[in-house]
């Protein structure tokens, strides 16, 4: 069990290996488990979840269990104040030195979190991310497989995004891609930057996210295998981008794109298939092109049902949408046949009129 001595906590062995598993496997500094990947694995949205979809499913299990309740006695975590930080960051000039100091910090902010001090959390991520970002300035390409520039920059901008100063890690993120990296360190500091670029989208920030989408998308086209499985996560995020800003005829391409790589890389029933004939459907459902949306809207809710089974959350989701897609094509025929009523003369139409104002239906005999 484990205890408070002198106010600072002192875990048991078994809440010290599911404290350490759970910072681990946040910061990603590992593969997965096959156990970790069921837990994380949300069969909605994908087969194998990309690093940013991993990154943002940790965020449910960051603070859980063994302080999914706040210990009577939180563990002393003093903050630093800002010129002994400035003081003490100016003293260490060595890459190693920097990166401890930058990991001390860092697993208090995680303990800080794990017991909801909420108010010490991003200030210890800020202060964390300054010694890695300084350790990755510093760093050169070396044998030591821990501190790579690649790898520093990496974590980095890991921080910066722990502590919400998005500006310092989109630089870091920048920095450690235009450094010499193997693709594995690519590939991660490419997860980055569609969390970062999520982060906007999902804020509503589309004139920050696009450019990083756009980023993101040339690069991996431009270093990784033509058939890299996040080349279409990534082309449909872009797609999904230019929708929110109205840009159509820019959107469009990308999501058959998108579909087209879908389904000749992957099977038939497969969620990344589902999602891009929902997300192509609901395109040309908003340019009312409702003769194309329709097939592609109910063959995504039938594989939905066939891959999730017809009480999953995402097929009534998918329901919904159709739903809509119906009313909004009735509604719109209902207009139009009121509107060859309204230029008719004859008199009989009037009492059919009066039903399509109401929208009722007509009957004929």
């Amino acid at each position: 069990m484990s205890t408070i001595e002198n106010n600072v906590l002192v875990l048991s062995k078994a809440d010290e290996e599911e404290l350490r598993l759970a910072y681990d496997l946040f910061r990603s500094d590992r593969p997965l488990t096959e156990e970790e990947e069921r837990v994380l694995y949300d069969p909605t949205q994908d087969q194998i979840p990309t690093l940013a979809q991993v990154r943002k499913r940790q965020e449910k299990y960051r603070y859980r269990s063994p302080f999914s309740k706040p210990p009577k006695v939180l563990t002393d975590i003093p903050l630093t104040p800002p010129e002994v930080h400035e003081q003490s960051l100016s003293a260490l000039n060595r890459v190693d030195k920097l990166h401890a100091k930058a990991k001390e910090i860092a697993d208090l902010a995680f303990i800080a979190g794990m017991e909801n001090q909420m108010d010490k959390i991003k200030p210890l991520y800020k202060q964390a991310f300054d010694y890695e970002a300084k350790a990755a300035m510093l760093s050169a390409p070396s044998n030591e497989v821990e501190l790579t520039p690649a790898m520093l920059f990496e974590s980095a901008a890991d921080l910066a995004l722990d502590a919400e100063a998005y500006q310092e890690a989109e630089q870091m993120i920048e920095l450690g891609l235009s450094a010499e990296t193997l693709i594995e360190d690519t590939e991660k500091l490419l997860g980055l930057l569609d969390y970062l670029a999520d982060i906007y989208y999902e804020n509503g920030e589309y004139k920050k996210a696009q450019p990083l989408f756009e980023k993101a998308l040339a690069i991996r086209e431009e270093r990784l295998e033509e058939d890299h499985w996040t080349i279409p996560h990534a082309i449909n995020n872009l797609g999904l981008v230019y929708q929110a800003q109205g840009k159509y005829n820019k959107a469009q391409p990308l999501f058959e794109k998108a579909l087209a790589i879908r389904e000749n890389t992957l099977d038939a029933a497969h969620p990344d298939v589902a999602t891009s004939l929902n997300n192509l459907g609901m395109l040309y459902q908003k340019q009312g092109e409702y003769d194309k949306a329709q097939p592609l809207l109910e063959k995504a809710l039938a594989l939905r049902e066939k891959i999730l089974g017809i009480e999953h959350p995402t097929v009534a989701t998918s329901l919904n949408q159709l739903g809509v897609f119906y009313q909004e094509k009735a509604k719109r025929l209902f207009e139009k046949a009121l509107a060859i009523l309204q230029r008719s003369t004859t008199p009989p139409q009037d009492r059919n009129l009066e039903k399509l104002s109401q929208g009722k239906q007509i009957l004929f005999h």
